[in-house]
């Protein structure tokens, strides 16, 4: 293995759980789809090459060009799967509180299902802020936008899912009284 093809493996563990988590959030559908466009992404960087950008560059490069390859991936139509594929094999067979654990499957179902209503822009701005910790700055880059509409973006999401669980727990609380 040369020392480019290992550095390159390093990246990508170093990157693929996160860069797979932001593009289930974003596709809002199944396994599958996010790891192909996951992968396709690591595919192109690799023939691009790292060293074809500038240090510390890889990173935004790679959410930005997944993050379109989603959005095409979404326009065509081909992404209307299960939101919850993923959980189906890491349920365990004994669970030590039974309610508890639905109740947590149900709150990250209905967030799942809140995240989907979200303008593409917002959505991806929001969960490049809180699941990859990334910048304003960093989030603007990644995005193509200003760093004032991704503040922007990020609020609305954040006021809109606010509003939105608001609205999911009084319906809640008005089956359960």
């Amino acid at each position: 293995m040369t020392s480019e093809d290992e550095e390159f493996s390093q990246f990508f563990d170093a990157h693929f759980p996160r860069l797979h988590r932001f593009l289930d959030g974003l596709l809002g559908r199944g396994r599958g789809l996010a790891e192909e466009v996951a992968q396709e992404s690591f595919m192109r960087l690799y023939h691009a090459g790292l060293d074809s950008l500038p240090r510390g560059e890889a990173r935004f490069w790679l959410f930005r060009v997944a993050r379109n390859l989603a959005l095409n991936e979404l326009e065509k139509g081909r992404t209307r799967r299960r939101l919850l594929d993923k959980i189906v094999g890491t349920f365990s067979p004994q669970t030590a509180n039974p309610e508890r654990e639905y109740e947590t499957n149900e709150r990250g179902r209905v967030v799942l299902e809140m995240l989907k209503t979200l303008p593409e822009p917002q959505r991806a701005a929001l969960l490049l802020r809180e699941q990859e910790g990334m910048s304003y700055r960093e989030i603007a880059g990644v995005l193509g936008v200003s760093e004032g509409k991704i503040k922007v973006d990020v609020f609305r999401a954040r006021s809109s899912l606010r509003a939105g669980w608001e609205k999911a727990q009084g319906r809640a609380a008005g089956v359960a009284g």
